[in-house]
């Protein structure tokens, strides 16, 4: 796998101006992608996943303050001008959106949708190889009979089917970069492995690395190269995918992970829920955000701790002031998901 970034977001943070004042929905997050890896973002809802992809992506509204760098394969996305940008949404970076029924036009078919986000990006391609190409794609991902589901409309298709036409909309121009906004939200746990499973089996097909975005930790196990777990707006912890499963040093992350239901738990077993709710956008607890929940709080908790590397190579790192003082962390597997 290469290690020069594809994607690289240093000091990112966006606000938003509301009549209640700044809503800090992204503070100071840095991370890399490196092409064909799959980089996991988890939390829970509020802390910032979503809008740092549309950040990413350039689709916040007008009024976010974003400040930072955002570089993509040698470019500053920040910099780019709007038609700039417009080349490279939906070519070379995609995305899957969390609702496919609010992301797909009810009023025209599968086929028109997906010629015309071909055709924009490539005008010399006629429409009939187009069309043959979504034909391609629909195959690609799963979709029974594509050549005459093709022209169906949105509301045609069951709720996986919308989803796979979208991850077949957003591989359409084989993206560098492939980012995945709870693709499997309102899905059933059968359909949602289905889904995770297209969607490996698309950035294979098109060598394209992804951000998975999720709140659901247990549900990247099997698919994630790397994990990072976000909450309050700011990053928390970042490793690669077995040492956060098995060797996280950060009371938030196992919270997240006590929580997941698996099938080898002991029946009687109870799940353990993180007490109270996530903090306010704006108005943050003093200190360490995740403070007014945590089990191990301390007097120290009360100055915000920096995200710190642990271990000889750094790469695995925390925002907690005791992370190097946790107790080892004993969990079920997480692949071993009870359905």
């Amino acid at each position: 796998m290469a290690t020069t970034p594809l994607l690289s977001v240093r000091d990112l943070s966006v606000g938003f101006k509301t009549d209640d004042g700044l809503v800090k929905a992204v503070t100071g997050i840095s991370f890399d992608v490196v092409p064909g890896e799959t980089l996991a973002v988890v939390g829970e809802s509020g802390s910032g996943k979503s809008v740092s992809a549309m950040a990413v992506m350039r689709l916040l509204p007008s009024y976010a303050q974003i400040t930072g760098s955002i570089e993509f394969d040698g470019r500053d996305l920040l910099a780019l001008s709007v038609a700039q940008m417009r080349k490279l949404q939906g070519n070379e970076i995609a995305m899957v959106f969390q609702d496919p029924m609010t992301a797909l036009n009810p009023v025209f078919t599968i086929a028109n949708q997906l010629v015309e986000g071909i055709r924009i990006h490539n005008p010399t391609v006629s429409k009939k190889a187009a069309r043959d190409r979504a034909v391609d794609l629909l195959a690609l991902v799963g979709i029974p009979e594509p050549r005459q589901r093709v022209d169906n409309y949105p509301h045609e298709f069951s709720g996986g089917m919308r989803q796979r036409a979208m991850i077949a909309m957003a591989i359409a121009n084989e993206p560098k970069l492939l980012i995945a906004d709870e693709p499997t939200t309102a899905l059933d746990v059968t359909i949602q492995a289905q889904v995770l499973e297209v969607m490996k089996k698309a950035q294979e097909a098109t060598g394209a690395a992804m951000m998975l975005i999720t709140h659901d930790l247990g549900l990247v196990a099997g698919v994630a190269d790397r994990v990072q777990v976000m909450y309050g707006g700011r990053l928390f912890e970042t490793a690669d995918t077995d040492t956060i499963f098995y060797r996280s040093r950060n009371p938030y992350t196992r919270g997240l992970m006590t929580s997941i239901p698996t099938a080898a738990a002991r029946t009687d077993a109870r799940l353990q829920p993180i007490p109270g709710a996530p903090p306010s956008a704006i108005r943050q607890p003093k200190g360490c955000v995740f403070r007014p929940r945590c089990p191990n709080a301390e007097d120290e908790c009360f100055e915000e701790p920096d995200l710190l590397p642990l271990g000889e190579t750094g790469e695995h790192q925390s925002r907690c002031h005791f992370a190097e003082a946790l107790p080892e962390l004993e969990i079920n597997d997480p692949t071993e998901r009870s359905a």
